[in-house]
């Protein structure tokens, strides 16, 4: 007969109270997959993490691995270290849409997100080594990673931030760097542009004492999304590898060892109770409560998204969609600002295309800067129905836009010819012993025997070859003199023919 183990069911007078919710977009494979450590003794002794699972795709049965390995230098990504990439990902998520690399940020600002001491020298340092630990962990995808704007689990080796750059380094631009900059991964990037997100109560996961807690918080957030609501399971051994933490040999010790945070997660109210079922593997099934159901009720109807699932519940893997267009989100934000009721923002974001309702918000805010009578009076319900029946846009904002995309066109020619110019300048440099210092300075020899021969000072042979000397020992001799030199002969405007 199974045996059931459960801790108790939350209660109101149990209830604790929460900070404000302040959602954070956290990417869904991150939040699914294991990464950082749960403990700093862990993180220590752990040089890698691995997850593998046997599961179907295409009638096939197939085996798949995600792999995260230490460097051997900085050692394994650490709890602190999750909790300042949370911090990234606030900072992140008030970002508009698409999110470009690199993405500034400052160390205090981060301090502030983890309520910890700014000012410290300490705090500062551990940031800044959090976030170099994490970019140079490594990640192997076989099957694991799943591209949303690809529609495939993909099979590559890569890392969650490809680099780093801190205030007074050099960027890859070669400019030196007057801000912190972080670059993100390839994969990483894609995935948060393709809205392949989860939305996660960032206060809610910072008031959790436990960081075992707040890993099943952001796990099992995402599985009730699976689950529409009710209750998951999992087994013990699968639940190790993808939180992860050291499996053990024996039930007691292993209930014991997440006793306190599913404690904490029940106080808390996410879950409602976490039972045990000895038989046949270890299972725990997690019941949501009402902080779960309250996230998953307002994710239906602001946030959804399409999500894909591959932690099973040793049965078969969970392939879950939640629809509805996360990528209308901003858009919805965007219009409930300038005064639009959000039921109504939400039936204009679903009813037309992104295109015509950026179209209309640009034409509404140049209305409003310019002082314009028709905004004047109800400007939430001029662009309610500018959108509605697709206003034309007035003359004025025609001829100013052309206007401006015009003078944009001349700045981007004349970055494009600077960048040229540079690169060009910078060839001659590099080939400049390919050129024999008489030949340099034939130009300037020719010039002044012509100068002096016309006022009747005809110059000598003797005096030619004087003048040679001199010429010559004015060449430029360190690479910076050259590039100096070699300027002269390219106009800092752009050529006619240059495109």
């Amino acid at each position: 007969m199974t045996q059931k183990k459960s801790l108790p069911d939350s209660t109101d007078d149990k209830e604790e109270k929460l900070p404000i919710p302040t959602f954070i977009k956290s990417e869904v494979n991150f939040v699914r997959l294991p990464f950082f450590a749960l403990s700093r003794k862990d993180s220590s002794n752990r040089t890698e993490t691995e997850y593998r699972e046997s599961t179907e795709r295409d009638g096939k049965r197939i085996e798949i691995l995600w792999t995260v390995t230490a460097n051997a230098k900085f050692g394994y990504p650490t709890p602190f270290d999750k909790k300042v990439h949370k911090a990234i990902e606030s900072i992140i998520s008030r970002k508009g849409l698409p999110i470009k690399n690199p993405i500034d940020f400052s160390i205090y600002e981060i301090c502030k997100l983890l309520n910890i001491d700014a000012d410290s020298g300490r705090n500062y340092e551990m940031v800044k080594n959090a976030l170099i630990r994490t970019s140079f962990a490594g990640i192997q995808s076989k099957g694991t990673f799943y591209s949303k704007n690809d529609k495939r689990w993909i099979e590559d080796a890569f890392h969650l931030y490809d680099r780093i750059v801190f205030i007074g380094e050099t960027l890859p631009d070669g400019s030196i760097a007057e801000s912190n900059y972080l670059f993100l991964s390839d994969w990483y990037l894609k995935s948060l542009n393709s809205f392949y997100i989860k939305p996660l109560d960032y206060g809610f996961f910072l008031s959790l004492k436990s960081n075992i807690a707040g890993r099943l918080y952001e796990f099992l957030s995402l599985q009730f999304y699976g689950t529409g609501g009710k209750p998951y399971s999992i087994d013990y051994h699968k639940l190790c590898q993808v939180l992860p933490i050291v499996e053990q040999k024996y039930l007691s010790k292993a209930i014991q060892n997440l006793e306190s945070a599913h404690e904490e997660l029940i106080k808390k109210n996410f879950i409602s109770k976490a039972e045990w079922c000895e038989k046949p593997n270890w299972t725990i099934v997690y019941y949501p409560g009402k902080k779960a159901k309250e996230e998953l009720k307002s994710a239906e109807t602001e946030n959804q998204l399409k999500v894909e699932l591959s932690i099973s519940d040793g049965k078969q893997a969970i392939d879950s969609e939640i629809e509805l267009s996360q990528d209308k989100s901003e858009i919805i934000e965007n219009l409930i600002q300038k005064g639009i009721a959000k039921t109504t923002a939400i039936r204009l974001a679903n009813n037309y295309s992104d295109d015509r309702l950026r179209r209309q918000i640009n034409i509404f805010d140049w209305l409003v800067r310019n002082k314009s009578p028709l905004v004047e009076k109800n400007p939430a319900g001029f662009l309610r129905k500018s959108i509605e029946e697709d206003y034309q846009p007035p003359k004025e904002y025609l001829d100013q836009r052309d206007k401006e995309a015009k003078e944009q066109k001349g700045k981007d020619r004349q970055e494009r010819w600077l960048k040229r110019r540079e690169k060009l300048i910078r060839q001659e440099v590099a080939n400049w012993d390919q050129v024999s210092l008489e030949e340099r300075i034939k130009g300037r020899l020719n010039f002044w025997i012509i100068s002096e021969t016309m006022n009747n000072r005809t110059p000598t042979s003797e005096q030619i070859e004087i003048k040679k000397k001199e010429l010559i020992d004015c060449l430029p001799k360190t690479d910076d003199e050259k590039f100096e030199y070699l300027s002269q002969k390219y106009l800092e405007l752009p050529p006619d023919d240059f495109e």
